[in-house]
């Protein structure tokens, strides 16, 4: 791999990343961004082997992006690198396109381990996130549901309540989600029936007790 872009909004991250991929890949060319616009403006310009992806920064929030930007590079390889619990979001973002995801409270040097292996193998999957796979090759939808509650979510329903988790309005959603906010309150309530919760302080505690499990 020679030309790797890494996108998060902090800088503290995408150095450490940076050294941790240097030292890796001795001949890598590194890029930086640090919102999803400055991602999509990189990727029209040039073409890049892998993009390292936090999916909690500005513009970047929804699974989709995985998509929006395979659409502009087929050939790109995308592995998020995310604070977010793998158990509820690696399969998702893998099924989407992403060719593995790492979770960033590992230590940094499974970062090493991740490049490699997508050198190699063309993909990383974590120990966690291979159980999660043979769980879901293995195990009906109704058995996944009553182990987790919040596999019964569609991703988009994942990306509303993951902003309603951090105490985000029906507007702020809608603009940070690009949808209209009659669209976030009828997700909202779709959330809400799935999960039989009535308000949000028992939508963060059903996310506190399955989305580490």
């Amino acid at each position: 791999m020679k030309k790797i872009l890494i996108a998060d909004d902090h800088g503290i991250v995408r150095l450490g990343a940076s050294v941790i991929i240097k030292e890796t890949l001795k001949k890598a060319e590194i890029f930086q961004a640090e919102n999803f616009d400055e991602v999509l403006e990189k990727i029209k310009l040039e073409e890049f082997d892998l993009l390292l992806l936090d999916i909690n920064m500005p513009g970047g929030n929804n699974i989709r992006v995985v998509e929006e930007i395979l659409q502009i590079q087929p050939a790109i390889k995308i592995l998020i690198f995310s604070s977010y619990d793998e158990s509820l979001y690696a399969l998702r973002y893998i099924e989407a396109g992403a060719v593995g995801y790492l979770n960033k409270n590992t230590a940094m040097a499974e970062l090493s381990h991740a490049i490699l292996a997508i050198q190699e193998r063309g993909k990383y999957m974590s120990s966690n996130v291979q159980d999660l796979y043979v769980q879901k090759l293995t195990q009906s939808k109704s058995e996944l549901t009553k182990l987790n509650p919040l596999a019964r979510l569609s991703n988009r329903e994942v990306d509303v309540a993951k902003q309603l988790i951090k105490g985000l309005g029906i507007i702020e959603v809608s603009g940070l989600l690009e949808l209209s906010p009659s669209t976030v309150s009828t997700y909202k309530s779709r959330i809400f029936e799935k999960l039989n919760v009535s308000n949000i302080p028992e939508l963060i505690e059903l996310f506190r007790i399955h989305s580490s499990n």
